[in-house]
């Protein structure tokens, strides 16, 4: 045995836990594992869960909210200005701050990560040039696919069909887009479709974001994926207009999801800090219910979205900051509820972005977190600093918060 877990607590389980781990794997979790290890971590009693994912990122455009301030923090804004602080973008700038928010995650117990790589005509391949190097520089402690993404529309841009064909070819592992910025979504949708299949990809849209009147287009992406047999490989991020349908609306429309086997990601960070902000009372929240979801079956998960911009000024890539968020926001205040909140941070949101044998189960690949804990509800309800991080069965962070108490002496 590789690295013997001792004296663990996990999730759904009363008492503590051993975990044995060889090679990358679990190989057995018991009250009291003998076999003797190369390596031995005492828990201490602490939490153990499986490791986090963050199935929905923008490192190319991370850490760029200095470069301009908000003027109005809307939506409007910060696509034009970002697409203006684009032109000045280097390889070298998009990997120093990639690096940044990737390291930050690492330590933060993130094992798995999608990021949308923008393709676009200011930006050319240059994203993936940027990012594509680093998916091998960090695979010691981080499983990084790169999604190919058109932000900026594709049937409007003359050419963009190839480049995004090209961005596949130089180590794209997912393609996607925002339809919702194309004059016409339904042929962009079709576009991404036609690439998914020649490329025999997972498709990973931005979808039905914003609060205005714009009809949906979910029926459209669910037609889709029914027709090219894409089920299980369609996820969709942002989803803030189901929040605004009524429970029968809602249930019809949870249905369809899970029987074409499309993943849903909530963005809470960024849609609630975009939504609803001509709302002058009873200012709607703009946060996919993906607690409503799960209760049809849906997969569903949760993710930052952005570090630090326009789109979102805040957040430093810590994925179970963005569970409490998610749990107070959708009162999720129950400890059944808080499991959910948990397992859409790391196995369930896994699953979302196409990662098999996760979780903390026998023969499942060892990414696991180790935190300084009680309980779900406490890991949710103080996202604790202190962790320990095992990527593919071996440690690789640990972060000890000290607390020196300078009490005057009574005079």
């Amino acid at each position: 045995m590789d690295l013997k877990i001792t004296q663990a607590q996990l999730p759904g389980c009363s008492g503590y836990w051993d975990v044995g781990i060889i090679g990358d794997r679990i190989a057995e979790i018991s009250p009291s594992i003998s076999a003797t290890a190369v390596q031995t971590l005492d828990a201490q009693g602490q939490f153990l869960i499986p490791g986090l994912v963050d199935g929905h990122i923008h490192l190319d455009k991370a850490l760029i909210l200095d470069r301009f301030p908000a003027v109005d923090g809307t939506f409007a804004e910060a696509l034009q200005e970002t697409l203006n602080l684009k032109q000045s973008f280097t390889i070298a700038d998009i990997q120093q701050r990639a690096r940044r928010v990737i390291e930050r995650a690492i330590a933060f117990g993130v094992t798995a990560m999608r990021s949308h790589v923008e393709v676009d005509p200011i930006m050319g391949l240059k994203s993936v040039e940027a990012l594509q190097p680093l998916k091998h520089e960090y695979a010691w402690g981080l499983t990084l696919q790169l999604a190919i993404f058109a932000q900026e529309g594709i049937t409007n841009h003359p050419g963009l069909e190839t480049e995004l064909r090209q961005a596949m070819r130089m180590g794209g592992d997912v393609i996607g887009s925002a339809p919702y910025t194309d004059p016409n979504p339904k042929r962009n949708i079709e576009l991404v479709f036609d690439i998914a299949q020649e490329f025999d990809c997972p498709v990973d849209f931005h979808l039905d974001f914003l609060d205005n009147d714009e009809p949906l287009l979910l029926p459209l992406v669910i037609e889709e994926t029914l027709k090219r047999g894409w089920q299980g490989r369609v996820c969709l991020g942002h989803m803030t207009k189901l929040a605004a349908l009524n429970p029968k609306e809602l249930a019809a429309i949870a249905q369809d999801l899970q029987a074409a086997g499309i993943a849903i990601l909530a963005l809470p960070i960024t849609d609630l800090y975009m939504m609803a902000r001509k709302d002058t009372h009873n200012q709607r929240r703009g946060v996919a219910p993906v607690h409503t979801l799960a209760q049809y079956g849906v997969t569903v998960g949760l993710a930052t979205n952005n570090v630090q911009n326009l789109f979102t000024p805040f957040g430093d890539g810590d994925v179970l900051k963005v569970c409490t968020v998610l749990a107070q926001v959708l009162q999720m205040g129950t400890a059944t509820s808080h499991q959910l909140c948990l397992d859409m941070a790391t196995t369930h949101a896994a699953q979302c972005i196409g990662i098999k044998d996760y979780g903390l189960n026998v023969g499942n690949i060892a990414d696991l977190v180790l935190l300084n804990a009680e309980s779900v509800s406490d890991v949710i309800g103080t996202a604790p600093s202190d962790r320990t991080v095992i990527k593919h069965g071996k440690v690789i962070v640990q972060s000890k918060t000290e607390r020196h108490w300078l009490k005057p002496s009574a005079s």
